[in-house]
């Protein structure tokens, strides 16, 4: 008896331990599972917001869209908007690279739209965003596009090619792109020592919210690059759309209208005074306003424009040459977006001409 009842309490201490080993391995089990969910959760969490691409398959084939979309009429528009006249970037600047992805099979569609890959911005665009690259060569870095001027037909091919159900993230053909006005730029920036693309918080056409110009989940790397890109746009007048890093929209954007200029139908730059050129004459000018700012601080000075007379004598294309800041650039352009002029004329007809026009601030 006693020792039975020595060994009876014995056995009740083994079973409390093995019970509390049981609990003690449920215990780790059980974190062990937390640690496994949370990865998985974790992966897929990252898997969603990595690049997202979408791949539609045409339901009908683009060269016949194409030809319905070249004998389809833009929206009409209550305007007036100015004309803008059309840059080729890589005239204007030959460091500037592209990679026009709607000329190739690797866009959203898998086969070409564009036929020939090529780039264009509005005069005055082409030329700011011409001094963006020169500033960010100094940093080593520059320009690759993806795509700049978009004819209106273009977008109605996107369109039409597209199933309903998957038309969210396109321009709608009935009220015309942004692209269409020659005012938009898609780009990043690239390596001048490896001539690559440099990191970004996303490829080109993401759909994924890394795409988003204040995507916080980037690497420090890629959002450096971000930052150093639209810090260097928007010093030259360029916005940056918040759905999309690459995209950038050129300041006044809001007043000119779509086009649906096929490549080759985009005539050459305007033409300089000279060699047959007469020069336009100004038929009306208005004199600018002191900015407040300047007034103020008794500042003055010259301010230069390059501006383009078109052949209806209405200023076009006005770029800040020389500035002053202070707020004159801005009442100097103003001032001769009111000028009328003769147009310029070569060989007896009018002609665009590109003109040099000086603003003088003086306080007396």
């Amino acid at each position: 008896m006693p020792e039975c009842s020595m060994k009876e309490p014995v056995a009740k201490s083994r079973d409390a331990r093995t019970l509390a080993g049981m609990t003690r391995k449920h215990i780790l089990h059980a974190i062990f599972l937390a640690v496994v969910v949370s990865v998985v959760l974790n992966v897929i969490s990252f898997a969603q917001s990595t690049q997202q691409e979408l791949r539609i398959t045409p339901v009908r084939p683009i060269a016949e869209l194409r030809a319905e979309a070249l004998k389809a009429t833009p929206p009409e528009e209550p305007g007036p908007f100015l004309t803008p006249y059309l840059a080729e970037l890589t005239k204007v600047d030959p460091s500037i690279h592209l990679d026009i992805r709607l000329a190739t099979s690797n866009n959203v569609l898998g086969e070409p739209v564009y036929e020939q890959p090529r780039a264009f911005l509005r005069l005055d665009a082409a030329d700011a965003l011409k001094h963006v690259s020169e500033k960010l060569r100094k940093k080593g870095y520059g320009l690759l596009v993806y795509d700049a001027y978009r004819p209106w037909y273009v977008t109605k091919i996107l369109w039409d090619a597209t199933p309903e159900a998957q038309r969210g993230f396109l321009a709608d053909p009935a009220r015309g792109a942004r692209h269409n006005l020659g005012s938009s730029v898609d780009l990043t920036l690239y390596d001048l020592k490896t001539g690559a693309a440099v990191a970004m918080p996303s490829e080109y056409d993401d759909m994924s919210p890394r795409a988003n110009a204040n995507y916080a989940g980037a690497s420090p790397e890629e959002q450096n690059h971000r930052v150093i890109l639209r810090k260097a746009m928007e010093k030259d007048g360029f916005v940056q759309l918040p759905s999309e890093w690459w995209h950038f929209d050129y300041k006044d954007w809001q007043r000119y209208g779509i086009l649906n200029l096929t490549f080759d139908q985009i005539t050459a730059s305007p033409y300089e005074v000279g060699r047959g050129v007469t020069p336009p004459k100004v038929l009306k000018h208005a004199e600018p306003d002191f900015s407040e700012e300047a007034k103020n601080g008794k500042f003055q000075g010259t301010v230069l424009l390059s501006v383009v007379i078109g052949t209806d004598g209405m200023p076009h294309d006005i770029t800040v040459k020389r500035g002053l800041g202070h707020g004159l650039d801005e009442k100097a352009v103003a001032a001769v977006k009111q000028w009328r002029f003769e147009p310029g004329k070569k060989d007896g007809k009018a002609v665009p001409t590109t003109i040099k026009i000086e603003i003088n601030f003086h306080l007396f």
